[in-house]
């Protein structure tokens, strides 16, 4: 059954559109099944829900969720759209806008 069926406050979790409930015979829910970007953007409300509720820093950005998050992008390829975007971002880029890394220096006093 899909998740908008299921929910009864699908508008707030809209991130959630490609998954589905799994129905024993009693139509009692035992299981869900999350395509990859709705199972990432899931975990980035878990993860986003112990940045802000969580007092300890150091538990709020190493919780399980944001840890299973960068496991999974490890993982996935580079898209290529967005390598293309950046390549043709760069090659735009004026020079004459760049600051020389003498001034830089010179002005760091290194």
């Amino acid at each position: 059954m899909p998740f908008t069926k299921f929910s009864k406050d699908f508008a707030n979790l809209s991130f959630l559109s490609n998954t589905f409930a799994v129905m024993d015979k009693n139509d009692v829910p035992v299981g869900f099944v999350f395509g990859r970007d709705a199972f990432i953007s899931f975990l980035e409300q878990i993860d986003t829900a112990f940045e802000e509720n969580v007092s300890d820093s150091k538990i709020a950005y190493t919780n399980p969720a944001g840890k299973l998050i960068d496991l999974i992008e490890e993982h996935l390829p580079v898209s290529e759209k967005f390598v293309k975007k950046l390549q043709n971002s760069l090659a735009d880029k004026s020079r004459e806008e760049w600051v020389p890394l003498e001034e830089i220096k010179k002005e760091l006093h290194v």
